[in-house]
């Protein structure tokens, strides 16, 4: 069942038919259209859409009315934000939602191991949105950047005027995400600088890149009204620069971006540092943010390209168990989790367990610290 009790808004509509039409719901969010294995992973291969999602295939509507009324009695259902195409939130959190769900059996040798927990990894606009629905009560997890967490937490930053999202609790830490400054190659963009009087998408409302780019705009002096800003969903925004209707984009994301990659490949872009002076002034105002070096050879280039990184990080609903929330922090440190990740995306290697504490500013959920005691991870304060 779902860890929050649904409540009934239509008295005259079965409490079983409501769980099914949810379950529906949250499956066609969960993978539509299917993903390519290259929007996925550049590191394996995958044979089938049902090895993409972190919910079982149903042929058929009997099927899926079957496993809905077996789930409303004996499963645990949780949903969790990821991000949109073209970005690292969206592989990741497949793969994660893969490991943990009982369904693919990836822990069945885990003593945490559970057959009834699915977890259905869903679309969205990214970082924001994901702090905002799980505060909501819309998603009971998600991935989102440190930085929006602390804000989202604090009632800080870009959400001074929103109410605190209090209800967010820290799971984990898994990677470093890169600022990337996607530029056309004959657009002339070899600075921020440059972007002076270009055409630039910060991305879509709702993202941590949108929130995260303008004071790294401002500490290079270029203002909103000095630049042609649109806010565009990556995917858009690639379709837009191939058209020779936009110069350049920003994407925060874990390296290599499939989709950063092809573009690189064919000749049309090239990736930009984000260098100098003012990288000091940026890390100072926010300090979630650390220097990181894209790898040479990462998107053809021949040295590292320096440019500014923040944690990407797993939240979770306060009200979720505290044994189930234990239980997930147990799977995702599992070997069979790490390994599933390594194999299934580069950035996956990146998720390690020593890390998985850096950066996290909001509390963790007793779930999870009850974990990361028993493996002497935590002060005495914490």
């Amino acid at each position: 069942m779902f860890q929050r009790p649904l409540t009934n808004k239509f008295p005259g509509v079965p409490q079983r038919a409501l769980i099914l039409l949810l379950a529906c719901l949250a499956l066609l969010s969960a993978h539509p259209p299917p993903l390519s294995a290259s929007e996925l992973t550049s590191a394996s291969e995958f044979s089938s859409t049902s090895e993409l999602t972190s919910a079982s295939e149903f042929s058929s509507a009997s099927e899926l009315s079957s496993a809905s009324e077996h789930s409303s009695a004996n499963q645990t259902i949780l949903r969790l934000g990821t991000g949109g195409s073209g970005g690292t939130y969206l592989p990741i959190g497949t793969l994660i939602s893969q490991a943990l769900s009982g369904s693919t059996e990836v822990n069945r040798n885990s003593p945490h191991y559970d057959p009834n927990l699915l977890v259905i990894s869903q679309r969205s606009a990214g970082s924001a949105s994901n702090v905002a629905d799980i505060s909501d009560g819309l998603l009971e997890a998600g991935l989102a950047q440190a930085d929006v967490a602390h804000w989202a937490y604090n009632a800080s930053g870009p959400f001074e005027h929103q109410p605190a999202r209090q209800n967010l609790r820290g799971l984990a830490t898994l990677y470093l995400e890169s600022v990337h400054l996607i530029a056309r190659t004959d657009a002339n963009i070899s600075s921020i600088k440059d972007l002076i009087g270009q055409r630039v998408s910060l991305d879509e409302l709702g993202s941590g890149t949108r929130l995260d780019i303008q004071p790294i705009l401002q500490a290079h002096d270029v203002t909103l009204d000095s630049i042609k800003a649109v806010y565009l969903k990556p995917q858009d925004a690639i379709d837009r620069l191939k058209q020779n209707q936009l110069d350049a984009f920003f994407i925060v994301a874990g390296y290599p971006v499939a989709a950063v990659s092809q573009l690189v490949d064919e000749g049309k872009v090239t990736v930009v540092p984000i260098t100098g002076e003012h990288i000091g002034d940026i890390i100072e105002q926010i300090p979630y943010f650390s220097i990181d070096n894209i790898p040479a050879g990462t998107y053809q280039n021949n040295a590292a390209i320096t440019t500014l990184g923040v944690p990407a990080q797993l939240l979770i609903d306060e009200s979720m168990n505290e044994q189930l929330v234990n239980k997930i922090t147990n799977l995702l440190w599992s070997q069979a989790t790490l390994d599933l990740l390594k194999q299934g995306h580069p950035k996956g290697a990146d998720v390690q367990l020593r890390t998985a504490l850096a950066g996290m500013q909001i509390p963790l959920h007793p779930g999870a610290k009850k974990f990361y005691a028993e493996q002497g991870m935590l002060n005495n304060e914490d």
